[in-house]
């Protein structure tokens, strides 16, 4: 037991201790907000509209309420492309419409327009793994302040507060292939 704890407390930290470096070119770092439950959230825009989403490694797909969704529609682009059976956390299937947005982009990294899953109500909206994936290489930093750098930003611009260095610590991911 004294042996796990003191590796856990080495490994925090030489995270803790390593040096900031500068960002690879055509990365961008997005700052990480505490949600509910202490879950990771980000601000972002769509079509148009700013926006605070959950990052979710475990969604396939980005999905917004149908709140979110009729705000989208005003500023117009947005296109029906599919009806899709979606397994809910309780197991149930339920039959969801599948829309390309117009535009998304995380603290000026612009991932393009994206497939999104429209639910019903004001649920939460979800940052899902096939727009992770456009933005891949992704770091996910927690320490000294929560961030995650989205490496494959080849038309990012930086937007209020983010930044172009950041601090390795916890996991990268690459696209889905």
């Amino acid at each position: 037991m004294n042996t796990v704890r003191f590796t856990v407390g080495l490994l925090v930290g030489l995270a803790l201790s390593m040096p900031t470096l500068a960002a690879p070119a055509g990365s961008t770092r997005a700052p990480l907000f505490s949600g509910s439950g202490g879950a990771l959230e980000l601000d972002a825009r769509i079509g148009g509209e700013t926006v605070r989403l959950l990052l979710d490694t475990g969604a396939g797909m980005v999905t917004i309420s149908s709140d979110l969704f009729r705000r989208l529609e005003r500023h117009g682009g947005v296109t029906h492309l599919r009806e899709v059976g979606v397994r809910l956390a309780d197991g149930r299937i339920r039959q969801m419409s599948v829309y390309r947005l117009p535009a998304l982009s995380v603290s000026g990294c612009d991932l393009g327009a994206v497939e999104a899953i429209v639910v019903p109500g004001e649920g939460r909206n979800l940052l899902g793994m096939n727009a992770l994936a456009q933005a891949a290489p992704l770091t996910l930093n927690l320490a000294p302040s929560p961030n995650l750098v989205l490496g494959g930003c080849s038309h990012s611009t930086v937007a209020p507060g983010a930044s172009s260095d950041f601090t390795p610590v916890a996991f990268a991911a690459s696209p889905l292939r």
